[in-house]
């Protein structure tokens, strides 16, 4: 069974086009790019593949789950959005807790936060509150968040945008000690297309 598995999808805003009849099969452990112009449906497509948006016509499916589902979300990681989403009073360590009490038993918390966080070099600022936290922080903090319940699948939308050469090289790392991570990365950044084996190049409608 294919990790994550497209049929004929399709997604459309009123009568305009994103993209139509997808077809896509990634195995566990592979790492898809996302490639192609802005506007070309690649945040769209994540979107879709995480729940948050509903397909016009077709079928997704993750680890055999509808994407979406319970089931599909329990198993994963996305980052649509790295320098947003976090709540801003909270500091860094309680935005990473409070996805991973959600996921996780509650005995396995405090190892699962304290760990994401030494990988992801957070530790040395997990109690600054989110609203003080730079670009590049905020970014680590959400993908920690996106990778602390052990995610079978990795959405990753633009992840390096405000990295730096070392977050960059941290956030492959981290990814590298999971072989059986299965991603779907949307970058335009070389190294990220190079760390991907394969490439699915979406086209702007029009």
């Amino acid at each position: 069974m294919p990790m994550l598995r497209l049929v004929r999808a399709t997604r459309r805003f009123g009568r305009r086009g994103v993209f139509t009849d997808l077809d896509l099969e990634v195995a566990a452990g592979e790492r898809v790019l996302l490639a192609g112009a802005n506007g070309s449906g690649k945040t769209t497509l994540l979107r879709c593949l995480s729940g948050t948006l509903t397909l016009s016509a077709g079928q997704a499916t993750v680890a055999g789950h509808p994407v979406g589902s319970p089931a599909a979300r329990q198993v994963t990681g996305v980052c649509l959005a790295p320098e947003q989403g976090l709540y801003e009073q909270l500091t860094a360590h309680q935005n990473i807790a409070f996805v991973a009490r959600l996921r996780l038993p509650r005995r396995a918390v405090s190892a699962a936060v304290s760990g994401i966080e030494e990988e992801l070099g957070i530790a040395r600022y997990a109690s600054l509150p989110a609203a003080r936290c730079s670009a590049g922080m905020r970014a680590r903090i959400s993908i920690a968040r996106s990778l602390v319940a052990a995610p079978a699948l990795l959405l990753l939308d633009e992840p390096g945008r405000s990295l730096d050469e070392e977050g960059r090289r941290s956030l492959w790392q981290t990814i590298d000690r999971r072989p059986e991570l299965t991603c779907v990365v949307a970058s335009h950044h070389a190294d990220d297309g190079n760390r991907c084996r394969r490439r699915l190049t979406l086209t702007a409608a029009g």
